[in-house]
């Protein structure tokens, strides 16, 4: 059964320079994008950039990123 990760942006401020989640996880299972269309040679704003689930087939449920989370931002269920 794959993992449902929720990541609630209000609560996620600025996972550009946070990225605890990112770095957290064994399986590489979260990555980090953005909110808005992306232009060639434009810089992304840092307010747009987002987590979210990207490779949840390899989620083994271990909620080290729930329990690194400064923000309570992210739910893990199965």
């Amino acid at each position: 059964m794959l993992a449902t990760i929720t990541v609630k942006d209000e609560k996620c401020n600025n996972p550009l320079s946070c990225r605890k989640c990112l770095l957290v996880c064994p399986m590489g299972v979260l990555g980090l994008g953005t909110n808005v269309g992306t232009r060639k040679f434009k810089e992304t704003e840092p307010e747009h950039f987002i987590v979210r689930g990207v490779r949840i087939d390899k989620c083994t449920g271990c909620m080290e990123c729930v329990e690194i989370c400064p923000g309570n931002a992210i739910q893990v269920s199965f």
